[in-house]
C-alpha cells in the first residue's frame, strides 16, 4: 500500500537486528509515532497503522488470506517470531494520518483512466455520492492519495517514483500530468466521518496494541508516556549539571531516531538543532554497518571529534535508547564515558518499573 507524503525514519534487516515484534510496538508508541511500520517477512506483509503513537490499525497478508486488527497483530506476532525480513518505519502528514483510523472497506475499482477527464468523472462521480474517504491513483510515474470530504476533495498528495512529495494544488497538478497512456490502479475506501469531524480534537491516542485482551489493567498511556518524560528529563538535568562542558544533552530512540528530550544551553555559534537531527542519523547508521559487519558486535559508544566540538552517543540498550551529547571538545572523552555510561544505568533503572506495569 502506497500512502504519498510518507518519510522513511529508519529500516532494518531482521535477519541482522534481532528483534521482537512488541519491541518494535514499544518503539514506535514511545517515539509518538503517526505513521506507520511495514513489516516484510517470507510469509507475507503487514502494516500496523500508528496516530500519536497508539495502533489504529493492523493488516497482515499472508498469501490469499488477509487478517484485520487483533488478528493481524497476533498472526504477525507468531510469523516473525524466526527473524528474517525486514522492517521499515515511515512518517506521515497528520491529516493523512488521522484518515487512516477511520478507513475501511478499500476495494479496487473497475473504472478506466487514462486522462484527467477520465479522472475527473470519477470525481464526479464521487461528489454526487458524497463519498467521504479515501481515492488512491497509482500511475506509472507515481502515485496519489485524494482525501473527500462528502464528495469534495479536501486534499491530495502525491510522491513521485523518486520519492519527491507535493501536497494540495501542486500535488493535482502533478496527477493530471501523469494521467496517461496506460490505465491508473484505483482503489477506493471508505472513512467514518464521525472521526473526520473529531480531527482536531485527538491530542493523545488511547493505548491501543488494539484492545488486546487478557493483559490486564495497564497505565493510562499519558501518564506513561508524563513519567517517562520525567525520567528523561531528570537523567539530562543530572548530565548537564555534573559536566558544563556539554552544549546539548538529549535522548533519542534506537528504533526510528526521534528525539524524545533534550537539555543544554547551547552557544551562539553552534546549531544545536542540526546536530540533534544529525547524530541520531549517525549513530544508527554506524551501529547498522557494525552489526552486518560483526554479527556479534553491539555499540556501546560512539564519539566524533571535530577541531572544536565532540559529539557522543551512549546506548542505554535495556530502555532501547540513547544519549547524544554535543560538548565543547576541552571534555575528555574518557571522562564523558563514565558519567554517559552511570546516568544511562540510572535512567535505565528508573524506567524499569514503568515498563513492567
Amino acid at each position: 500500500m502506497k500512502f504519498p507524503g510518507s518519510k522513511l525514519l529508519h529500516e532494518w534487516d531482521l535477519s541482522v537486528q534481532k528483534m521482537s515484534l512488541d519491541d518494535l510496538l514499544d518503539s514506535c508508541q514511545r517515539a509518538g509515532l503517526t505513521g506507520l511500520a511495514e513489516v516484510r517477512i517470507q510469509e507475507g506483509v503487514g502494516l500496523i497503522f500508528y496516530y500519536m503513537g497508539g495502533e489504529i490499525n493492523a493488516l497482515f497478508r499472508e498469501g490469499v488470506s488477509a487478517h484485520n486488527g487483533q488478528a493481524a497483530l497476533e498472526r504477525l506476532r507468531a510469523r516473525s517470531a524466526e527473524g528474517a525480513g525486514s522492517v521499515s518505519v515511515f512518517e506521515l502528514p497528520l491529516d493523512m494520518a488521522h484518515l487512516l483510523r477511520g478507513m475501511t472497506n478499500r476495494r479496487r475499482l473497475k473504472e478506466r483512466v487514462r486522462s484527467r477527464s477520465d479522472l475527473e468523472d470519477v470525481l464526479r462521480g464521487l461528489e454526487k455520492s458524497e463519498h467521504t474517504g479515501t481515492l488512491e491513483i497509482q500511475a506509472q510515474s507515481g502515485a496519489a492519495m485524494v482525501l473527500l470530504v462528502r464528495g469534495r476533495v479536501s486534499n491530495v498528495y502525491w510522491e513521485a517514483r523518486g520519492g519527491l512529495t507535493y501536497e494540495k494544488g501542486e500535488a493535482r497538478q502533478k496527477l493530471d500530468e501523469a494521467m496517461g497512456p496506460d490505465d491508473a490502479i484505483l482503489l477506493l475506501s471508505d472513512f467514518s466521518r464521525d472521526v473526520w469531524k473529531t480531527r482536531h480534537e485527538v491530542q493523545a491516542p488511547a493505548y491501543s496494541r488494539l484492545e488486546r485482551k487478557g493483559d490486564g489493567p495497564r497505565q493510562a498511556p499519558e501518564t506513561l508516556a508524563s513519567e517517562e518524560t520525567q525520567a528523561r528529563q531528570k537523567a539530562l538535568d543530572q548530565l548537564t549539571g555534573e559536566v558544563p562542558a556539554i552544549l546539548l544533552a538529549f535522548f533519542f530512540d534506537l528504533m526510528t531516531g526521534a528525539v524524545f528530550a533534550r537539555s543544554g544551553r547551547g552557544a551562539s555559534d553552534v546549531d544545536v538543532k542540526a546536530a540533534a537531527e544529525a547524530l541520531p542519523v549517525v549513530a544508527l547508521l554506524a551501529r547498522d554497518r557494525l552489526t552486518i559487519a560483526e554479527e556479534s558486535e553491539t555499540m556501546e559508544f560512539l564519539a566524533v571529534e571535530t577541531n572544536r566540538l565532540s559529539f557522543l552517543v551512549h546506548v542505554v540498550a535495556e530502555a532501547q535508547e540513547a544519549i547524544g551529547v554535543v560538548a565543547d571538545r576541552a571534555l575528555p572523552t574518557a571522562q564523558a564515558q563514565v558519567v554517559l555510561a552511570r546516568v544511562g544505568r540510572a535512567h535505565a533503572d528508573r524506567l524499569r518499573p514503568l515498563r513492567t506495569q
